[in-house]
């Protein structure tokens, strides 16, 4: 849900491939130099005395690194014979890819004696890679998998998350398409080319609002603040990767206006649909955006821009936005990330913001445990650095876990800080702060055990949307809204915000709205303690 916005996102979406232009299979059209890398077989062999350890893995494709964005090429659902070649028949495949590779299955260790993969009758070839780390192993060498020997073999270093491939070089993909206007701020509307160095690679546009993809023709003029993504295709070749470049048109929102940028999961979204109305009720001029991905973690979304909800270009977005006031991430427990990871992928968010908003509030959104509390963030534990550290005592009571989710969630708060110390020390940075979302449902959860919460007495009907769920009912999503309204403009949402669609009585409605003001000011690193 946006507010209207004093600027537009436009996106340029170069997008399609060329079968949909023409109506031919990218696999039953070469590329001109006569070579298709588009993968139509692949033979494989086991490890000998691991063939057991071949079904459930997959093999896949992608076109950005050997890391990110894979697809599915063909998942190994059946058992496979030891000492002999399996091969599989791609032929109806028309997509092509720069990076394949097998992903063993849990348990594997991702071992695999050879790999061949065919586009037509021609082995591709390119240069191997696959996990490789500190085991002390010489089978550890994804060049194993592709030397032509039964005999040798490629293993993992963990027994799950491995994997081995090929990249099949620059050869196999278009290059990525250059725009003619180089990112950045603007006075006025540009007119903006797209080009692409790889002879016959066809473009397809599509700005958002405007009109639908459709082959590129001519340059576009872009008046508005604008995100550009282009991505180029021909027959036989793997797409390019995308280009983007972010546009600000003309003035710049101002400064003073509040607004906020939110990144996470469908638990970010407990908001999504309460920030704008509640700041509207209140007489307020916000700006609100989101990126999310339902169940996705900060390092999921940092490597995955472009998909999810809202706007999921948010390095690009965070310059034609600009200024942002307010960034918020959320750390999650049910993703089991380590305090350094979340530490460093919210991090990255937060530097990426400041480039285009020196000014920049940096935000950790504190989150709630499930009914039973029985997550490592509840048992008081969590990883730095490779090792196990304790955040807390174990829980006995759901709001000691809410404790220790705010205990994990201070240790990224600390170590954010810490790396960016010597700026936050020059002035040039300001200190992460913390909605504490879940203290306030621990708050409430006191009051109704106490019998003093306006009528309400059952916690879990209250707050949870369903048994055993961790999303919230309307009640608890407007008890999580206040508290970040209360962060994000400074003030008690006491009498000034409206109770919306909640289902609280006034009575209750005030005493949620008491129960975010007296959290948030009371709470030591949301900034807000010499507030009256």
């Amino acid at each position: 849900m946006h507010h209207p916005l004093i600027q537009h996102i436009v996106f340029l979406v170069l997008l399609a491939a060329v079968a949909v232009v023409t109506g031919v299979r990218a696999a039953d059209v070469p590329a001109p130099d006569g070579q298709s890398y588009v993968v139509t077989k692949i033979r494989f062999y086991p490890r000998e005395g691991h063939a057991a350890q071949i079904k459930g893995g997959r093999f896949s494709g992608s076109l950005t690194s050997p890391t990110n964005d894979f697809e599915v090429l063909a998942p190994v659902k059946d058992a496979v014979p030891e000492k002999q070649w399996t091969e599989i028949d791609l032929s109806k495949n028309d997509r092509a890819y720069r990076y394949v590779k097998w992903e063993g299955p849990p348990n594997s260790y991702g071992n695999i004696a050879e790999i061949e993969f065919y586009a037509g009758d021609r082995k591709l070839t390119g240069t191997p890679f696959g996990t490789v780390g500190t085991k002390n192993d010489p089978n550890n060498d994804p060049k194993l998998a592709f030397d032509g020997d039964v005999t040798t073999f490629y293993t993992g270093i963990q027994h799950e998350g491995q994997y081995v491939g090929l990249d099949l070089g620059e050869a196999a993909q278009v290059a990525a398409p250059k725009v003619s206007v180089a990112a950045g701020s603007y006075p006025d509307a540009q007119t903006v080319a797209v080009s692409c160095a790889t002879p016959g690679a066809v473009i397809r546009v599509s700005v958002e609002g405007q009109f639908e993809p459709r082959p590129y023709a001519s340059p576009i003029k872009i008046a508005k603040s604008s995100i550009l993504v282009a991505i180029a295709s021909k027959p036989g070749l793997a797409d390019s990767v995308a280009a983007i470049a972010a546009y600000r048109i003309g003035q710049a929102a101002d400064p003073k206006e509040i607004s906020s940028f939110h990144i996470g999961n469908s638990l970010t979204d407990t908001i999504n649909a309460w920030m704008v109305p509640l700041a509207e009720s209140a007489g307020k001029k916000y700006r609100y955006y989101r990126f999310t991905i339902p169940g996705a973690p900060t390092d999921w979304l940092w490597d995955h821009q472009g998909s999810g909800f809202g706007e999921n270009r948010a390095t690009q977005a965070f310059l034609a936005h600009a200024p942002i006031n307010n960034l918020v991430t959320q750390p999650f427990f049910g993703h089991g990330r380590s305090i350094d990871n979340e530490a460093d992928y919210s991090g990255r968010f937060f530097d990426a913001a400041r480039k285009y908003t020196p000014t920049c509030q940096m935000w950790l959104y504190v989150q709630w445990p499930g009914e039973k509390f029985d997550d490592k963030w509840s048992k008081g534990k969590s990883e730095l650095n490779g090792k196990t550290v304790e955040v807390g005592k174990p829980a006995t009571t759901w709001q000691e876990a809410v404790a220790n989710h705010v205990a994990y969630t201070e240790r990224v708060m600390d170590k954010m800080n810490e790396d960016r110390a010597a700026e936050i020390k020059a002035g040039t940075c300001k200190p992460v702060r913390i909605i504490p979302g879940g203290l306030a449902l621990a708050r409430l959860k006191t009051e109704m055990d106490a019998g003093t919460a306006a009528g309400l007495t059952d916690f879990a009907k209250t707050v949870y949307a369903a048994p055993g769920d961790i999303h919230l009912s309307p009640k608890g999503q407007y008890l999580i809204s206040l508290v970040h309204y209360a962060c994000l403009f400074g003030e008690s949402p006491e009498g000034k915000v409206s109770s919306l669609r909640s289902g609280l009585t006034d009575e209750q409605a005030k005493l949620f709205q008491k129960i975010a003001w007296e959290t948030a000011k009371s709470y030591k690193y949301s900034g807000l303690q010499a507030k009256p």
